[in-house]
């Protein structure tokens, strides 16, 4: 959360003179993070049943509450499609754990 904290007090970069080249490379480092922050909160809450709502509870909240830093940071700003970008990355990779999870199960299944 630190590091999210700390990319986000930085000023804009640009990252390409493409408007969208920059948009799509952004948004995907949004896509990726806040799915990291997800699955570490998931396994800091590890032996609670449906630890997974509250790992994703909190880590959209992260998401809000950047947004709002984002609002007063000079050359940023917050965003409410940021945020919904950042629950899309924390539902992303809960299905890709939760299936990769499904997977080693049945393969454990045949070694049992």
């Amino acid at each position: 959360m630190g590091f999210i904290f700390f990319l986000s007090s930085q000023h804009r970069i640009a990252v390409s003179e493409s408007y969208w080249l920059s948009f799509l490379f952004f948004k995907t480092l949004h896509l990726i993070e806040y799915g990291i922050l997800f699955l570490l909160w998931d396994l800091a809450l590890y032996p609670r049943p449906r630890r997974w709502r509250e790992a994703f509870a909190m880590a959209a909240i992260w998401g809000m509450l950047d947004e709002i830093h984002q609002h007063f940071v000079p050359t940023r700003h917050g965003c409410l499609r940021d945020v919904f970008i950042d629950a899309l990355g924390i539902y992303l990779s809960w299905r890709l754990a939760l299936n990769f999870f499904r997977r080693l199960l049945k393969k454990w299944q045949f070694l049992i």
